[in-house]
């Protein structure tokens, strides 16, 4: 499906995912930047049905070192560098002119239990495919991902997940291309599963909003049924800002515009009442920004629940801030309270729990655990979790998932950024239990050193 509107200014918007695990000792790895969006599942690998964490860098440090991708499994003792799997140009048979290698999004595309790379390589899409020991080359090149505009400039999201319910696991792509006098957008559905070379066992045109000009598209569960929906997230430098929530269905993704979400800084899907449904977390941040149009006046962060029982885009949302009984702290102007959300059962009761970051404009210097329950997220038994310092920059949220099977998520804080163009970055994890996370984290690491 095509569209053309007045030129944008060029951009490269990639969708990343991420997760990281943890182990019990402070390890040195490769230069790699996770890559699976925060607020999405965790990519899972049959291998031992632990999350991996899907990686990206530079061995030797950025720009002088050699690219590469690959992927950190979770294990008993949560991740474990040394069963790491690193890829660079010559072990996926590239020709070596690609300046960086990423992730961009990641899933078991052929359906044989392992988890594949969905990889760009700066002169297109390749699929690097997963085995019992982890991604092997060579990569192999993706037609329906290939850089085909004359000026060579795209930017592409994605989503993977199965959007069918057939069982296997599809694709869709958001394909934005920059040209003179134009601009055009393109949006397709690929069926899984997808061959050796990459090929979908179909390819259909996925109609989307008109305004996905100025949006990626993102996996996010509308429903809690067996169809992986979408989420169009728009203009990501407007804050805050309301997203378009679309149902899949047998027919694919995209088959219903559920509506708007609340505007905000955050949007996550979890079910933290415990009643089988998916709820709608909206964090506001407290700070908008000061483009025409938004309202400049500083005000406390909260983050809105919206419960699906009375239909969560219609509802009337549960508050909570610093100054709701059980949050620790006090709410005031600009404290940030909600410009991080994560969602996962770190209590294993079976119900979603919330961390948050706290923290003005763009610092996350506090990690909140919001505990779920039968009437949602109260505050009753909210925990700050310390967040460590480090030389390498600031620590933010950047997963929440079970990477050592005991069944309670475990929280992850890194200096990672959405970005190839970090030379090192520092993680802490923190192991979840039946009461949270401890003062301290379970393990920290650096990618420095390789």
């Amino acid at each position: 499906m095509k569209h053309r509107t007045p030129l944008l200014p060029p951009f490269l918007v990639v969708l990343m995912f991420t997760a990281v695990g943890c182990g019990n000792t402070t390890t040195d790895l490769s230069d790699a930047v996770p890559t699976r969006n925060e607020n999405e599942p965790p990519v899972i690998d049959d291998t031992n049905g632990l999350p991996v964490l899907p990686v990206h860098g530079y061995r030797g440090g950025e720009f002088t070192g050699e690219p590469y991708v690959g992927v950190l499994p979770g294990g008993e003792g949560g991740l474990d560098p040394d069963r790491s799997v690193v890829l660079t140009r010559s072990d996926l048979e590239l020709s070596g002119e690609q300046e960086h290698l990423m992730v961009m999004d990641a899933g078991d595309l052929d359906g044989d239990g392992h988890t594949d790379l969905i990889v760009d390589a700066q002169d297109g899409g390749y699929i690097v495919w997963g085995g019992p020991q982890g991604p092997v080359g060579p990569a192999v090149p993706l037609p329906w991902l290939s850089v085909d505009h004359p000026d060579g400039m795209g930017a592409i999201s994605l989503a993977v997940g199965d959007m069918n319910g057939d069982g296997d696991t599809d694709v869709a792509v958001l394909d934005s291309l920059m040209g003179t006098p134009t601009y055009e957008w393109e949006s397709t559905f690929h069926h899984g599963p997808f061959d050796r070379e990459g090929t979908p066992a179909a390819t259909e045109d996925l109609p989307l909003p008109d305004d996905a000009d100025d949006a990626t598209v993102r996996a996010f569960d509308a429903d809690g049924d067996a169809y992986e929906d979408l989420l169009l997230v728009r203009g990501a430098d407007e804050s805050p800002v309301s997203h378009v929530v679309l149902r899949s269905g047998p027919e694919g993704p995209a088959q219903e515009i559920v509506g708007d979400t609340a505007p905000g800084h955050e949007h996550v899907a979890g079910d933290v009442d415990g009643d089988g449904s998916t709820d709608l977390l909206v964090g506001v941040s407290g700070i908008p920004n000061n483009e025409p149009g938004h309202d400049d006046e500083l005000h406390p962060g909260y983050v809105d629940t919206y419960l699906a029982g009375e239909g969560y885009l219609d509802a009337e949302p549960v508050r909570v801030d610093r100054d709701t009984e059980g949050v620790p702290g006090a709410a005031e102007d600009g404290d940030g309270f909600g410009n991080g959300l994560l969602v996962g059962d770190v209590d294993g009761d079976g119900i979603d729990d919330v961390v948050a970051m706290t923290g003005p404009y763009f610092d996350r210097s506090t990690a909140t655990l919001l505990l779920g329950g039968a009437e949602g997220l109260t505050g009753e038994g909210g925990v700050t979790v310390p967040v460590p310092s480090s030389d390498l920059g600031n620590m933010h949220h950047h997963a929440l998932a079970d990477y050592n099977g005991d069944g309670h998520a475990d929280l992850v804080l890194s200096t990672a950024e959405r970005s190839i163009y970090r030379e090192a970055d520092a993680y802490a994890v923190f192991l979840g239990g039946p009461d949270g996370f401890a003062d301290e984290p379970d393990t920290v690491f650096t990618n420095e050193g390789l």
